[in-house]
């Protein structure tokens, strides 16, 4: 079995982390995992953290930590290129997968000032949008499903509550939304927690997309990590069964 991290932050780019890149890498070979994706803060502290740079400099420095830990994780670890956007007038985070460095350089800049409604417009068809611990007490709300592709099923967090139940309910109610998983790591704590495991290894970023439509995984469930963590199957979600 393979397990893939799908919600990682490093200190490099998201202040909130503990840990930069060569230590994620690290910490997530030593848990066994065969890939992460680094899903770094994207919103109003980024601007903050990278005022006086130009456009091409502030996606440089968001893709410093992708490269690296590409580079360190050669074959033994696939790291891929995610990102967790805030735009500016809407409080919910949202997971983009399927991005590219020449997405973000090319077309990043307008990002933040657009919303959820003419994000999805423009690049629902490029990317896939997955709200982030949606019910996550006191900082989230879920989204309009119509603008979403899926949603965060289980969040590891051990900080947030982050009603993971109430999400599941959602995913189950709207079979057609993607159920994900991650850890949501950015300390000590966090990392390999949670994320989703497959039979068949991942070869690059790009099957990312089409495992995650195809529903043949398993989401680790946080309920069960202290016991050594157990799995949902993400196709009994498509069916509408009870999560």
């Amino acid at each position: 079995m393979n397990l893939y991290d799908l919600h990682v932050h490093t200190s490099e780019v998201s202040p909130c982390g503990h840990l930069n890149v060569q230590e994620m890498v690290s910490r997530y070979e030593e848990k066994g995992y065969s890939g992460i994706w680094l899903t770094n803060h994207f919103h109003r502290e980024f601007e903050e953290m990278t005022r006086g740079m130009c456009w091409k400099e502030k996606a440089e420095f968001f893709l410093e930590p992708y490269r690296k830990g590409k580079e360190l994780g050669g074959s033994r670890l696939l790291v891929g290129l995610g990102m967790e956007i805030r735009f500016y007038e809407d409080p919910n985070d949202y997971l983009l997968y399927g991005m590219t460095e020449e997405l973000l350089c090319r077309e990043g800049e307008r990002w933040l000032e657009m919303n959820l409604k003419s994000f999805y417009a423009a690049y629902g068809n490029r990317l896939l949008i997955i709200q982030a611990h949606p019910n996550r007490e006191g900082s989230s709300a879920p989204a309009p499903v119509q603008l979403l592709h899926g949603m965060e099923a289980v969040n590891t967090s051990p900080r947030h509550e982050n009603g993971n139940e109430k999400t599941q309910h959602i995913l189950a109610v709207h079979p057609w939304l993607i159920p994900t998983g991650g850890s949501d790591s950015h300390r000590e704590e966090d990392v390999g927690r949670g994320g989703i495991e497959t039979e068949q290894p991942l070869q690059s970023e790009g099957q990312l997309i089409d495992l995650l439509r195809s529903r043949n995984y398993r989401i680790i469930d946080d309920a069960c990590v202290s016991a050594g963590g157990c799995l949902r199957p993400a196709r009994s979600m498509k069916r509408g069964e009870p999560a």
